[in-house]
């Protein structure tokens, strides 16, 4: 089921990844840590650093795999870091610029982080009046269903023999682990509502047949077999509910409120400094 996504964790993060890692390498003739991962002469990189370096929520596996990454690309990194200082490549004002902007960037959010409140009380009344004000941002813009789905790489008669039996296809992926087995090519269990358009054409055109509540046969890709149970099926222009919307509602309302108290903190800052601005400069 290529077509189903979930947002890429990597991106947006691996330049800041790599530069933290780099402010954050340890030198020196100091003892060696005992959570040391990694050791370029007398630089070394230490599990702390690069767990701090690994988003939250991800599966073992897949933070396994970007430690590992981390650790490879920091070795790669410092061997051609101490080739190049050896050579004598030194930056230039630009890039010592922008250096010197990472790390003001870097105590910044330290800064913020003490100033600004982390735990914004948002009441169930806030919720519903911004619900009822802006319904017509939660409208949806093509066809979702809402559907449980199991993935199958083998053909397991037993199993199979279960599903077309079953009335609710999570305790199927409940009972055989389905759940554990989910991964962003192939999610398992209960997937919310998932735009048709998101879905490979041949799953999407069984689904569009489905009764609510039934549970479709064996659909046979070359990656296996999937099944689903069609929960529910909402159409274009439909409104998503207040549960299904509840959690960005709230993220809404708690980053206006950060968004207010970082203002409110630019404000007073720049009432304590003297600020001049050389605008004609630039044109």
């Amino acid at each position: 089921m290529k077509k189903i996504r979930f947002n890429s964790i990597f991106k947006t993060s691996v330049i800041a990844v790599f530069l933290v890692l780099i402010v954050f390498s340890c030198r020196g003739k100091e003892k060696l840590p005992e959570d040391l991962v990694a050791q370029v002469n007398d630089r070394y990189l230490r599990l702390k650093q690069v767990e701090q370096s690994v988003p939250d929520g991800l599966s073992k596996d897949l933070a396994l795999s970007l430690k590992k990454n981390i650790i490879s690309r920091w070795v790669e990194n410092e061997a051609l870091y101490q080739l190049a200082t050896e050579e004598g490549v030194e930056l230039n004002d630009y890039e010592k610029f922008l250096v010197s902007e990472y790390r003001k960037s870097l105590i910044i959010q330290a800064y913020l982080n003490q100033k600004l409140n982390k735990n914004y009380t948002i009441s169930q009344n806030e919720i519903e009046n911004y619900y009822k004000d802006h319904q017509d941002e939660f409208r949806r813009e093509e066809d979702e269903v809402h559907i449980i789905h199991i993935f199958m790489d083998q053909y397991d008669p037993a199993i199979i023999k279960e599903i077309k039996n079953a009335d609710d296809l999570m305790t199927i992926v409940k009972k055989y682990y389905f759940d554990e087995k989910s991964n962003i090519e192939q999610p398992n269990g209960d997937l919310g509502y998932v735009a048709l358009s998101q879905l490979p054409e041949k799953l999407a055109k069984v689904l569009r047949r489905m009764k609510t509540g039934t549970i479709s046969r064996p659909i046979k890709t070359k990656e296996g077999y999937h099944f689903f149970q069609l929960i529910d099926r909402q159409k274009k222009g439909s409104v998503r509910s207040l549960e299904l919307v509840r959690d960005e509602i709230m993220f809404r309302l708690k980053k206006r409120q950060r968004d207010k108290e970082y203002a409110d903190l630019v404000r007073q800052a720049k009432q304590n400094v003297q600020i001049q601005t050389y605008l004609s400069k630039i044109q």
